[in-house]
């Protein structure tokens, strides 16, 4: 009877050992564990696209892009302002430089340059100084 308590005893231990690894990977346990696995991906789903269950992250990047937005728009308005004085400027100027040429020409044409010798005995435009 010395063998019978051992092998009663060795018996034992294996099914115990048997019934403690049952328990880790029994399919009760894996099916709980997709099932978990499941319910946390279409909970993450449902809360990634429902309106007012949005990250912080999403909430600072709509507030980034609607002041990029903003700004586009200011910064746009003042490129149209500053092309519109640059080409008003333009014009202005360009019509002032038209009356000076005029003015000038009709000034030459009323009093003709005279020609003077300087010291030297070169001719001399009186309008516009000697001749280099």
């Amino acid at each position: 009877m010395k063998t019978s308590p051992k092998i009663v005893l060795a018996l034992l231990a294996a099914v115990s050992c048997a019934a403690g690894a049952d328990t880790y990977s029994s399919q009760a346990d894996q099916a709980r564990r997709d099932r978990n696995r499941e319910e946390a991906l279409a909970s993450y789903r449902a809360g990634n696209m429902s309106a007012g269950n949005t990250t912080a992250r999403a909430e600072t990047n709509d507030v980034a892009q609607s002041a990029r937005q903003g700004a586009h728009k200011v910064a746009e308005g003042t490129r149209n302002v500053a092309r519109k004085t640059a080409n008003e400027a333009n014009r202005l100027g360009h019509k002032v430089a038209v009356q000076a040429r005029e003015t000038t020409a009709r000034t030459e044409a009323k009093f003709a340059p005279v020609d003077k010798k300087d010291s030297k005995g070169e001719a001399a435009n009186a309008a516009n100084g000697p001749k280099p």
